[in-house]
């Protein structure tokens, strides 16, 4: 690492107590031993603790912007505090060189009683401002922050939206070295949003270092040089706003895919209990809708399965493009005339999506036999942007309009982001179609 720095983080870690009881009993014993001059043993969890912050390393020249992502108990908001001496770290050191501006909560530090114009002085005298630094840039500030006709009133009638823009007005105007910001750049209109983005882009230009944290995926991306993603306490990657980004949307997918499964799961429970005392078990369920499973029951599935182009271990996620076979296990009870297969795909906040039918992809199927099978279906190209989805399988008659058994939730695959594309136009978007774009002058 090179001696150009302004900010340099080295094997950072902060531990916490799971419960109050720890956290007094562990920090009175700390305490003390410090007190004697005894280690405190920082390095080692104790029962009960548990690492908000492990081994994060990072150095940062002036001038640079570094986005931090994580899912919430990640451990961002503890590693800016630890970065602006709100926590010490239980091992490792931070060094920072110059005026540190930082925004961590709307409102964080200002005093309720006191008027916005009050507040403005006290804050700037806590960056380091003197007196006559405060009173020339006064005016910036309230103008910035567009406060000038609520300037002189407690700040403890202003809203949430007020306490962001003041703060962030008294950060940046301070021409701070170093500025750190947890979540603040979604505040206000939009016109006010450009002007953040463009002063923050004024100081980076001016040789200020910036630390953002934020769940937006917009403003890391437009913002910041590099990024760190946090996951349990510890740097899972370390890289471009592109290769963080990701990483969370990853973790979000998965997160997502988990939570559904164990939803599906319960409500299988729930049906299975309903359904105890009858002799044909959950596939008997009555013909109607309202249940995750149902049908006639001359025929049920059993299980659904996703598989990679080589068909033989079953997956969840995949990569955008990439050839995936959905198979089911089928147990047909009665003679089936003219069956029909069909696969559909839900995605988060859309339905239907798409549909794989055995009789729309010409395959006839005039008699099916009593006994047990396995359906097939490979996609040679799926074009789902990166997302979670659902799988929904049915099996219905050609000539009766009844589903002689129906699903819902039967699966769930993760699309993951591609490594040699960004995705970020449009999170509500579900379907990848590739296009060869041109631009043309016409006229003068």
């Amino acid at each position: 690492m090179s001696n150009n720095w302004s900010l340099k983080v080295e094997g950072v870690s902060k531990k916490f107590g799971l419960s109050l009881r720890e956290v007094m009993k562990y920090g009175l014993r700390d305490s003390l031993r410090r007190l004697v001059g005894v280690s405190d043993h920082t390095g080692v969890l104790r029962p009960g603790e548990f690492w908000a912050v492990k081994d994060v390393t990072f150095e940062l020249e002036p001038g640079a912007s570094l986005g931090i992502m994580g899912v919430n108990g990640s451990g961002k908001s503890t590693l800016l505090r630890i970065l602006h001496g709100i926590y010490n770290p239980d091992a490792g050191k931070v060094m920072l060189k110059g005026r540190v501006g930082a925004l961590i909560a709307a409102g964080a530090g200002f005093a309720p009683m006191l008027t916005g114009k009050e507040n403005i002085h006290v804050s700037g005298a806590m960056l380091g401002m003197t007196p006559r630094e405060i009173n020339a840039r006064m005016d910036d500030i309230i103008n910035f922050a567009e406060l000038s006709d609520f300037i002189d009133m407690p700040v403890k009638h202003y809203s949430s939206g007020m306490f962001v823009r003041l703060g962030f007005a008294i950060a940046a105007m301070s021409r701070p070295e170093i500025l750190l910001i947890d979540e603040v750049l979604a505040v206000g209109d939009m016109n006010f949003q450009k002007k953040c983005y463009e002063y923050l882009f004024r100081l980076k230009h001016e040789g200020t270092t910036i630390v953002l944290v934020s769940h937006a995926v917009g403003a890391i991306w437009a913002v910041c040089d590099r990024g760190i993603f946090l996951h349990e306490g510890e740097m899972k990657v370390a890289g471009t706003p592109e290769d963080i980004i990701r990483a969370y949307d990853n973790q979000n997918f998965r997160s997502a895919l988990q939570g559904r499964s164990s939803s599906a799961s319960n409500e299988l429970a729930a049906t299975s209990d309903e359904t105890e005392g009858n002799e044909n078990g959950p596939e008997a369920l009555l013909p109607e809708y309202g249940h995750q499973k149902g049908g006639t029951g001359e025929a049920t599935v059993t299980n659904v399965r996703v598989f990679g182009q080589d068909g033989e271990t079953p997956r969840k996620e995949f990569d955008l493009g990439e050839p995936l076979i959905l198979e089911m296990d089928v147990i047909v009870k009665e003679r089936i005339e003219a069956a029909l297969f069909r696969f559909v795909i839900d995605a988060v906040h859309y339905k239907f999506i798409a549909v794989l039918d055995t009789y729309e992809q010409n395959l006839k199927l005039d008699i099916v036999e009593p006994g047990r099978y396995i359906l097939r279906v490979k996609v040679d190209r799926q074009n789902f942007r990166p997302g979670t989805y659902t799988i929904n399988v049915s099996i219905q008659r050609r000539h009766m309009y009844v589903h002689i058994f129906y699903w819902f939730g039967a699966g769930q695959i993760l699309i993951t982001h591609p490594k040699d594309r960004f995705l970020i136009a449009d999170p509500n978007a579900i379907l990848h179609l590739d296009g060869e774009f041109s631009l043309d002058k016409v006229g003068q």
